[in-house]
């Protein structure tokens, strides 16, 4: 940005050498003023295309340092999603084929109204392109979200204990729908607690739910989520890393991005080589 000051700076220089080589070029008798330098340059106009000359030199420099800065911070995102921990059905929530040469790597935050945006968009991916990319979530709940957003996502990995994938999937959906966001959680009714009354809805035994909603072991894995985003890089939700199981290749992604968006980077990765 050219400032003020810069542009003040730029001009005393140019006047200055102006003047030197004026000053110099006529007898000592016939030494112009500055006052009379800057007019004549005024009314040429050549004072004017001085200035704008520098600073669309300073403005195209800073353009450049902007690229170089964004390049700097793009290859520092990739290399930090490699320490993705690997997908591992055992241990992960997938939907769509396991196998799948291309996995959506989702850190997400039930409570993050741009989470409840992008909502269904990598589902609705993996719908499109089944036998090539999957969708693997791993909750990040943010602090300035909690305690619900941390709560939600107890309550998933519970819903996963009793159901499965299948039951985690259905009740994740379920909170994205109903959530009021931004740390609202869902809204309860006659003062029951809402995961409570979602798992009942859902079939699940709610006393077994109860007890899974306490324990160590579900705060423990949603950690080790939260962990595992750190170690890649994700500092806010969400936070989608795309992975070529095949070519070992990688993508980051800022956001929400729109369905088109998304389906023509998994196209991308699809097309890199070893």
């Amino acid at each position: 940005m050219v400032t003020p000051k810069s542009a003040l700076i730029f001009l005393s220089a140019l006047v200055a050498s102006l003047f030197f080589n004026i000053a110099h070029s006529q007898p000592s008798s016939a030494t112009p003023t500055t006052e009379q330098i800057i007019q004549s340059l005024e009314k040429s106009g050549a004072l004017d295309r001085a200035i704008d000359r520098g600073i669309e030199r300073y403005r195209q420099k800073q353009m450049k340092a902007a690229q170089v800065k964004q390049q700097q911070e793009e290859a520092q995102k990739a290399a930090m999603a490699k320490n993705a921990r690997p997908v591992d059905p055992n241990k992960d929530f997938i939907y769509g084929k396991p196998d799948a040469v291309i996995s959506i790597i989702e850190y997400s935050d039930f409570e993050c109204p741009f989470c409840k945006q992008f909502g269904e968009i990598p589902n609705k991916v993996v719908d499109a392109m089944p036998n090539q990319v999957n969708l693997v979530w791993r909750n990040f709940p943010l602090s300035f979200h909690d305690p619900m957003a941390t709560k939600e996502a107890i309550a998933t990995v519970c819903a996963a204990q009793q159901g499965g994938n299948a039951a985690f999937w259905k009740y994740t959906n379920s909170i994205f729908k109903t959530t009021r966001s931004n740390g609202q959680g869902m809204p309860s009714a006659n003062g029951v607690d809402p995961l409570l009354a979602l798992a009942k809805e859902q079939g699940l035994n709610i006393e077994k739910f109860d007890v899974c909603l306490q324990s160590e072991a579900a705060a423990k894995q949603v950690s080790a989520d939260l962990q595992d985003g750190m170690n890649a890089g994700i500092s806010g939700t969400p936070g989608v890393i795309l992975i070529n199981h095949k070519t070992g290749a990688f993508n980051v992604l800022a956001g929400a991005v729109p369905e088109d968006v998304l389906k023509q980077e998994v196209r991308n990765l699809l097309n890199t080589k070893k």
